[in-house]
């Protein structure tokens, strides 16, 4: 069945929403997304929020130029300072009938107050079993990222200057900008090694852990992990740093996924390491098993 969220927002891809090839970025869509997405949860909230988790993200169907994307969006529960919801995106052509399911995801905001600090809201929705499993993924996520440092090794370093644009609330670097320099860069790494067109097939569940000030920088890595026949994936660290101060913090970290275009080519295999290459290859099983399940749950 279709998922019908309670609030909905429908884009028209363009061509500078898509690569060469006409397919949107992966990036883009997480873009929109996570800006639907904030919209809902401050209507709700009553006040501003900031995406503080994001579940994983498995692209099903590809989307191209002249395609509508429909983002739905509905709760699923709130805590005293949070608010999770729901998100399901399909996408169809002007030209042809029918909807495809693109990909559905869960993302949790946090309500702030003028200063950027954490605050109570309005929404009341409890759901104490979903809560429970929402708070072990984020304690997951928190516990494995304790002790990361920055990469001793990398293929790409990028340092970014925040601008207006990358600014959401409260002089606070917008979440949704920072995905798609994420995606992007990630991009950039599995390319610049196949020499083939490639996009992004899934980003794994990701926590926030700081937010960035519009007058902080942003220090993107990203390092190839494992490539198979016809899919890679890239690890990617970010870091936010203050140049006046020189405070320097970790941000986010996340693994993204990218396919190639043409499924007849194949890849040269590649690996960093035997232990990072054993550890790919479980997150790739994984990513599989899920997009499984997200086709026959919400597949039409």
């Amino acid at each position: 069945m279709r998922f019908k969220g309670d609030f909905e927002t429908i884009y028209w891809v363009f061509p500078q929403d898509a690569n060469l090839l006409g397919y949107l970025f992966g990036g883009r869509l997480m873009n929109w997304t996570v800006r639907t997405a904030s919209i809902y949860a401050s209507i709700l909230a009553k006040r501003p929020v900031l995406l503080g988790y994001m579940g994983s993200f498995d692209f099903i169907n590809p989307i191209r130029v002249g395609d509508m994307v429909s983002i739905n969006v509905s709760p699923l529960f709130s805590t005293q300072h949070t608010i999770t919801l729901k998100i399901a995106i399909y996408s169809r052509s002007p030209y042809e009938g029918g909807e495809k399911l693109t990909t559905a995801a869960e993302m949790t905001f946090v309500s702030v107050d003028d200063k950027g600090c954490v605050v109570p809201h309005e929404y009341k929705n409890p759901s104490p079993s979903l809560e429970r499993e929402i708070k072990e993924k984020i304690n997951s996520l928190r516990d494995s990222l304790r002790n990361l440092k920055e990469p001793e090794s990398y293929d790409l370093r990028t340092v970014y200057g925040i601008n207006m644009e990358d600014v959401f609330f409260f002089d606070m670097m917008s979440g949704s900008k920072l995905l798609e320099y994420i995606d992007q860069l990630a991009a950039i790494t599995a390319i610049t090694y196949s020499k083939k067109p490639m996009v992004t097939a899934s980003i794994d569940s990701t926590i926030f852990l700081h937010p960035i000030r519009s007058s902080h920088t942003v220090e993107i890595f990203t390092r190839l992990n494992a490539v198979w026949r016809t899919s890679a994936e890239v690890e990617v660290w970010v870091f936010g740093s203050d140049p006046i101060e020189g405070e320097r913090y970790l941000a986010t970290h996340t693994f993204v996924s990218m396919v190639l275009v043409n499924r007849n080519e194949n890849l040269e295999p590649y690996f960093f390491s035997e232990e990072v290459l054993e550890e790919a290859n479980l997150r790739k099983n994984l990513r599989l098993e899920r997009k499984n399940r997200l086709i026959s749950s919400l597949s039409t």
